[in-house]
Formats: C-alpha cells, structure tokens, sequence
C-alpha cells in the first residue's frame, strides 16, 4: 500500500478526512482523553501495533518494519489527543474544501489533525508489499496545559533516537527548527491583613505590592525572541478586608538562554523590589518547563524529512517559533525530533480552522517519511 507519488489514494484520502471528522467529535479536554485514547487504540490495532497506555494515560503503540525498511531504526511518531475550551460538542463542517467548526467551539485540528495523519500514514505504510520502518507511536495526554504527558512519559519503554511531532501550525512543508525554552514562575505575595474602613494604615496590601512590581516589569514581547507574561492572579477575601495574600503564575520564554535567564531574573527583582519597599514578603519559584529546540539545517532528521518532501514535490522550510511542544521535551530527552506544520489555522479559538488538501498533504508526508529506504 505504499505511496510514492504525489497525492494519496483515493481510499487513503477519504480515510484521513473521515478519521479527522470522527476524532474532532469525541469531547478530549485536558484530562478526559479517555474516550478518543479507546477509539484511536482500535485504529492502532488495525494498523498493525502492539498497543498499550501508561500510568499517565499516554497512548503507546510499536510496529515492526516491514519490507526493506525492516533493518531501518524506529521513529517516532507523536501528537496530543487532548484540546482546549470551548470543546465540548464540536460539530465540523466542510465549506469550499475547509474544515471550519459551527463557530461556537474550537475545531480540534490542533491536534487531531497530527493524529489523523499519523494514523493514515500507518494505514497506507501496513500489510503485504509495504516497506517501512520500524514505528513507535506516542499520543500524550494534557499538553495543552503544560505538556504533562510528554513530561511523565518512560522514554525508556521506547527505542527511537528519532522522532517527529506533528502540532506545528506552520504551512505544509514546514519544520521547527527553532523553539524557545520556557521558565515557569510562582510566586507568592505575604503582607499584613487589616480592616479596609477601620484601620487600613495597620495592613500592607499584597495586591498593591503586586501591582507595583507589574507596572515596573518587563512583559509581552520583549526582543524579537524573548518573551513573558503573568497569567494568573489569585487574592483577597473581601473588599473590607487589606489583602494579605497574592499568588500569582508567569511564565517567560526565550530562544536565547542567555535573555531567558535575564528575563526570569528581572521579574524576580521586580517582586522583591516591591516587597522590599511596602514591607511584604516575597516567596518566588522557578521551573524550567521545557529545553530549547536548535535543529541545523544538516541534522539528521530535518534531512530525512526534507528528502521525503521532495520525494512527492513539496518544499521543506526551516520555521521559528514562540511556542512549546512535546517536541522540546523529546529534544531534551535526546530525541532528535521534527515538529511538522500542516496547515492548521488560528488554533485556540472558535475560527479554528484546516484545508483538507493540507490534511491530506501532511498523510502523504508521514507516508513518504515513513516509506524511504535511507530511514
């Protein structure tokens, strides 16, 4: 069943709509991916994979190679099975050749899209005169809010070197070869609780400290590949009361570790700072959420990729981006890995959106990578 030239089957090209349009319909927040892990374990099986799930509720699959790429070493394939809100009941529909939701949810193309791929190519690469190589599969739970599957998945159950995401939403063709690191801040605001109309001289507002030190910091974009925001604000019990607790949750990304670290350090002095001067006391945390993407041009996997493009006419691109993924926790791991773009638009919101044509495009890169005998 494999395809070598530059559009899928017509069976193969129905069953990449069809399976998207089956996927984007099975409710999949964060957290409740239960019901779209069951359904994709039974396309695996049909595919051909020894399927199983870990602690974490990743979805793990393998496959043998076949043919002559039997000797090759395994890839990996990978995407999120869960999405963001709005996304219970997503209705798609199909208008002039573009999947679209009814527009009062998301359309999930981020990533099921990845996943319907995914499956396609394994369907068109399984059974007699196929050649591929061997194939490890890992659909993550919970990426949306903070990659936790990825985190908590046991590399160690798998043995490819190689991989590639796809939950880009770069154009067909496209592969990240640059993403940032991110650090994730906590950071907890203590001052003094009195009453607001009787004696608000005797309190010291931990709301006032964190305004303060918001309006002196450094946030949005601050160079062409720096990063940062805080997102969450939580604090106070009543308007009559001086607040005496803030917690509040921020982040700063870069693709440079040296801005990174000056960014996250800068926030840091800003809370202190503040602190300092209203008489409160500041507690502050760091975790570094995911390690940096840096792929060369002549790096194993973005020329594997790149030679499967051009094997059914589409041109590679070497793209940059802001955001994070499974990915960067692959490259962290040593997992030399290749997020894809395929053609997913606005992701995140109602006018989500993905041209079928750019669906099928990306089943038919899969299959190619997945197909070429130099692995």
């Amino acid at each position: 069943m494999t395809t070598t030239h530059d559009q899928l089957p017509a069976d193969a090209a129905q069953f990449v709509l069809d399976t998207f349009l089956a996927l984007v319909r099975i409710d999949s927040l964060s957290g409740d991916e239960g019901a779209v892990a069951e359904r994709l374990r039974g396309y695996l099986k049909d595919a051909g994979c020894q399927v199983w799930s870990d602690p974490a509720g990743n979805l793990l699959a393998r496959r043998a190679g076949q043919g002559a790429g039997s000797t090759l070493p395994p890839l990996l394939l990978s995407a999120h099975m869960d999405t963001v809100e709005p996304g219970h009941g997503i209705q798609p529909r199909i208008v002039d050749g573009v999947v679209r939701s009814d527009g009062t949810t998301i359309l999930g193309a981020d990533d099921k899209a990845g996943v319907a791929a995914i499956l396609t190519a394994l369907r068109q690469t399984n059974g007699k005169g196929s050649s591929c190589c061997p194939v490890e599969v890992a659909f993550s739970v919970q990426e949306e809010v903070g990659l936790i599957g990825a985190k908590h998945l046991d590399l160690t159950q798998l043995a490819s070197k190689t991989a590639i995401v796809m939950d880009s939403a770069g154009p067909v063709g496209s592969i990240v070869a640059r993403a940032p690191s991110q650090d994730t801040m906590t950071i907890e605001i203590t001052g003094q609780a009195s009453h607001a109309g009787v004696a608000p001289e005797q309190g010291v507002s931990a709301v006032v400290v964190a305004a303060r030190a918001i309006a002196g910091m450094r946030l949005g974009r601050i160079d062409p590949e720096t990063t940062a925001n805080i997102g969450v604000i939580r604090g106070g019990m009543a308007t009559n009361i001086i607040p005496a607790h803030v917690t509040m949750r921020g982040e700063a990304r870069s693709l440079d570790e040296g801005r990174l670290k000056a960014q996250t350090a800068h926030m840091r002095e800003c809370f202190e700072t503040a602190a300092h001067e209203l008489g409160a006391k500041v507690d502050f945390w760091v975790e570094r959420s995911y390690a940096s993407i840096n792929l060369s041009p002549d790096s194993a996997v973005v020329r594997r990729v790149s030679r499967a493009m051009a094997a059914i006419g589409v041109e590679a691109s070497l793209i940059s981006t802001g955001g994070g993924s499974d990915a960067n926790i692959f490259m962290g791991a040593g997992i030399e890995t290749a997020n894809l773009g395929f053609g997913m638009m606005r992701p995140h919101s109602v006018d989500e959106h993905i041209a079928v044509a750019d669906l099928r495009q990306a089943a038919l890169i899969l299959t190619a990578i997945l197909s070429d005998p130099q692995g």
